[in-house]
């Protein structure tokens, strides 16, 4: 059946260039050559001191050819600092102790000698905070050999990387030497820059408070007060991803460093919404903003060639921002990168030239709402599969950069159809023509009221008494998971039995609970909300087995960008990074209910029982989110509502609060 609109989704064409009055419109080979330009008020804007790439985001880092191919081009197109930093190199982060094996090294000095030959500087940064005892001189020994290693190839400048990282001391030795994890990365930070520099080497530190959206002020003023002064510190802006980038907002971070930040931007990655690409010009950075930082880098998307598009648009802004026209950039840059082909892009341009900031054609498909329109999506979709129909056929009659492209432009075309078609098969939604209606009726619970009296201390018991309704915990996946649990309430609480099936618990103690075993539950204040925010309540039970079974109660600011990256998570734990940079006291709304919790739990044959009593404070209805974690085997999450997604309320259940007849 023919879907009702598909057929009047079109691509707009993009707007005509804007000539800026004292630049024409030219190729990035020739702006390359060129002065800077004048901006509109006759003030000449400087150019950037540095600019480049730092390969910093999560998920599969890029092929070896990948890097070889982005450093000849960051040559081509005046881009001069790559900061080697992918996440998910264990060597670089997780194992940051270990040498490179022979064949790593291999790799890295070739790519060490391909910048040099491009004119790029190669930075290597590491990565130790999540597993470093700072007060350690082995731990230090281990730092100094590893960079003494990469030293070896010809690297002169360095990167120490604590970002990403529990936001407190979690070593009793650090804390009884340092007292502060401020403390703690100014003297590793200073004996690290001080040996670099007796070398004639060079160190910057991204901190790990390192946003204005979040995190700890405190610390960055530590650390910008004691770090020595010749140390970039980078910073990502306003927010992790930032719409704007101001002098006033650099030069309120400038305040607290005592220096220029420098400026990790980004865009384009795509690390934290892996359905879409990022694909259009670099817009919203202030044409004075070189005044007041000390460079730009930016992170790129986990595709290196389609990056290349944006990234070539930044080395534009960056060498003349008062000149900088977004769109005139944009189509000089695939004009430079695909020749007269460029134009068979403008479906991917049209879909994917929005920021992270903004709402995408797909979004509703991953961020969800209860409904969801799929005739501007399938039509999106089929413009975008001929496109890569055309693109495929040009790469194989000898257009070598459209053939690499293609290959990773396409699977964000039939990962999002794939999408598409999993939610009409999902039986949990309704089709009405072009729209999906999810049934909300699936997870609307009611809870019977009681007059025996329920201790909420892990004792089942009293739960075998009347007609008590066990309901299943289903797996992200679908199907029930053979978990369960059950639900009373009399004049003051609103209990909920636990019947866990795990092999083995994995305890984890105080604000690191959330990485062990344990159960969360989010309660909604507000029902109408469309995001959490400080007036939610989250809740961390642990499991038995741990020191004590105090719940962890608190309130979580997430805002802006990290609310955004977050909604579609529907396997999200709250982990102590998320606790520390994010936690709050419970608004004054929600206060009574959270001193009111009383929690117990038991172990049993199958796994471990646990109760919770929730005050309902006369409240009918309960909005919440309930997820289940294990950690035996992987990390495995539990709901109750089918499609829980842990900070997108819409996706909550709904219990209701009902009297006995």
């Amino acid at each position: 059946m023919e879907i009702a609109g598909r057929d009047a989704w079109r691509p707009r064409p993009r707007p005509r260039p804007r000539l800026h009055p004292s630049c024409g419109l030219f190729t990035l080979v020739t702006l390359a050559a060129l002065g800077g330009c004048a901006n509109a008020g006759g003030e000449a804007s400087p150019p950037f001191e540095l600019s480049g790439v730092i390969e910093g985001f999560y998920g599969t880092p890029w092929s070896h050819e990948d890097r070889i191919d982005v450093l000849q081009f960051m040559g081509r197109v005046g881009l001069r600092a790559y900061f080697y930093a992918p996440k998910d190199d264990p060597y670089h982060r997780t194992r940051w102790r270990d040498p490179y094996p022979e064949a790593e090294l291999e790799r890295l000095r070739e790519l060490v000698e391909t910048a040099a030959q491009a004119g790029v500087e190669f930075w290597y940064a590491i990565s130790p905070g999540l597993t470093m005892t700072y007060s350690s001189d082995g731990d230090y020994d281990a730092l100094i050999g590893k960079i003494e290693q990469v030293s070896e190839l010809g690297v002169a400048h360095f990167g120490l990387f604590v970002d990403d990282v529990p936001a407190d001391l979690t070593q009793a030795r650090d804390r009884q030497a340092f007292g502060t994890l401020a403390a703690a990365h100014v003297h590793l930070t200073n004996k690290l820059h001080a040996d670099l520099k007796a070398r004639g080497q060079t160190l910057a530190l991204t901190p790990t408070t390192y946003s204005g959206a979040w995190g700890d002020r405190d610390y960055v003023a530590a650390v910008g007060e004691g770090v020595a002064q010749d140390i970039p510190i980078f910073w990502t802006g306003i927010d992790v991803a930032s719409p704007t980038v101001t002098r006033a907002q650099a030069d309120d971070w400038g305040n607290l460093l005592r220096r220029k930040p420098l400026l990790w931007d980004n865009y384009p990655v795509n690390d934290y919404a892996r359905w879409r690409l990022f694909l259009g010009p670099f817009t919203g950075r202030a044409p004075d903003l070189a005044r007041s930082v000390s460079g730009i880098i930016a992170n790129p998307m986990n595709e290196a060639h389609a990056s290349m598009i944006a990234l070539a648009t930044l080395a534009d802004y960056a060498r003349d921002p008062g000149a900088y026209d977004p769109q005139r950039s944009l189509t000089a840059a695939l004009q430079t990168l695909y020749g007269p082909d460029a134009a068979d892009l403008d479906p991917f341009i049209e879909v994917f030239g929005d920021y992270g900031w903004e709402s995408n054609l797909f979004e509703p498909l991953y961020i969800l709402g209860d409904t969801i329109d799929l005739a501007p999506i399938e039509g999106a979709l089929d413009a975008l599969e001929s496109a890569v129909t055309t693109l495929e056929q040009k790469g194989a009659a000898g257009n070598q950069a459209l053939a690499i492209l293609s290959a990773e432009l396409e699977p964000f075309v039939s990962k999002n159809r794939q999408r598409v078609e999993s939610l009409r098969a999902d039986r949990s939604y309704e089709a009405d023509d072009h729209l999906l209606v999810y049934r909300k009726s699936l997870d609307r619970y009611t809870a019977p009221a009681t007059t025996d009296a329920v201790m909420a201390d892990g004792d089942l018991s009293e739960w075998s008494v009347g007609a008590t309704e066990w309901l299943p915990l289903f797996e992200p996946a679908g199907g029930a998971s053979g978990s369960r649990i059950a639900f009373r309430w009399d004049s003051n609480n609103l209990y909920v039995a636990f019947d866990i099936r795990t092999d083995r618990i994995t305890v984890r103690e105080g604000s690191q609970l959330g990485e062990g075993d344990h159960i969360a539950l989010v309660i909604d204040a507000d029902p109408t909300g469309a995001r959490i925010g400080p007036d939610d309540l989250y809740i961390l039970l642990p499991p038995p087995g741990g020191e004590t079974d105090r719940p962890i109660v608190t309130s979580l600011r997430f805002e802006g960008f990290m609310a955004k990256w977050l909604a579609d998570n529907r396997a999200l734990t709250f982990t102590e990074f998320h606790l520390s940079s994010f936690g709050s006291a419970p608004s004054a709304t929600m206060a009574p209910m959270a001193a009111g919790i009383t929690y117990g739990t038991r172990r049993s044959d199958t796994g471990y029982t646990a109760e919770v009593a929730l005050p309902h404070m006369g409240r009918e209805r309960i909005h919440l989110s309930l997820t289940v974690t294990s950690t035996t085997g992987g990390k495995r999450v539990q709901s109750l509502a089918r499609r829980n997604y842990p900070v997108n309320p819409v996706t909550f259940a709904e219990m209701k609060l009902v009297s006995r007849e």
